[in-house]
């Protein structure tokens, strides 16, 4: 059965200054690196019920299955609307080989799959035994018809229990609290890309109430670079107010970003920093 281990039974012996005698016996116990695979409602095939949400973090192995087939471990992504998204995995044992480990997003119709995004080294130029998935959903719907597959190709049918892995998802949206470009303040919103590679950005504008005022997007903000923005030229933000949101491609954490609102008349500024979900 894939992702069991057994303990060899111990017995040991312990004697007290005392004539009685104390014996402490560790049977076999199995240990399930990864118990998703000993169901019999399993994850090898696009039928999983395991979801990766904010926060997740789990360790899988790759061990062979009955028949025997490499494994596949499969995991639904939902997906909230005008989000962003992040999938890593690392903590890679040496076996899965370099670049062994395939990390793949899919869009899922019955048993008909169609591959949206390959992973990459999650940190560039590494040698990318650890792999991401980023990505912006920038649509106005939940999506619940996509899934994320993790494969050894590396060792196929001769990966064991202990071709392990962890797999961690998060949600990357940066969001902002405020914004006012109304009764003469106006709002500049600063956005640094922290990462070491190119970020492309999406940024919404929400009135007070939740509707949509706008949509704005960077392209290609190069690593470490500074984009600075009077958010009152973007047309339908003028005499405006109220939050904004950042859907991005950088993976969490890579991008640095603040609203100034400006009062002119006062010379007082109000910074916002942007925030990510914490987990």
């Amino acid at each position: 059965m894939s992702g069991m281990k057994t303990q060899r039974c111990r017995v040991g012996m312990a004697f007290a200054m005392a004539p009685a005698a104390l014996f402490v016996a560790l049977c076999a116990v199995p240990s399930h690196a990864d118990v998703w695979d000993v169901q019999s409602d399993n994850d090898d095939l696009v039928g999983s019920d395991n979801e990766l949400l904010h926060g997740v973090n789990q360790v899988h192995d790759l061990g062979v299955r009955p028949g025997p087939v490499p494994d596949e471990d499969w995991y639904l992504m939902p997906q909230k609307p005008r989000a962003s998204y992040e999938v890593i995995i690392d903590g890679v044992s040496g076996d899965l080989g370099f670049s062994g480990l395939a990390l793949e997003r899919l869009q899922v119709a019955g048993t008909a799959t169609t591959s949206l995004q390959v992973g990459v080294a999650a940190v560039a130029g590494s040698f990318g035994y650890s792999r991401a998935l980023r990505w912006i959903n920038g649509t106005t719907g939940t999506i619940s018809d996509q899934q994320v597959r993790v494969s050894g190709q590396a060792c196929g049918v001769t990966c064991g229990a202990d071709d392990v892995y962890a797999i961690h998802s998060r949600e990357t949206t940066v969001n902002l609290a405020r914004f006012n470009a109304s009764g003469g303040q106006a709002t500049i919103l600063l956005t640094q890309n922290v990462s070491e590679r190119p970020v492309n950005a999406t940024y919404f504008y929400w009135s007070s109430g939740g509707g949509l005022l706008a949509t704005e997007s960077i392209a290609n903000l190069p690593s470490k670079a500074l984009n600075v923005l009077n958010v009152a030229i973007i047309g339908g933000l003028a005499g405006q107010s109220g939050h904004i949101t950042v859907a991005h491609d950088g993976g969490y954490g890579a991008l640095n970003m603040k609203s100034v609102a400006l009062e002119p008349t006062t010379g007082f500024s109000f910074d916002t920093p942007g925030t990510y979900i914490p987990y």
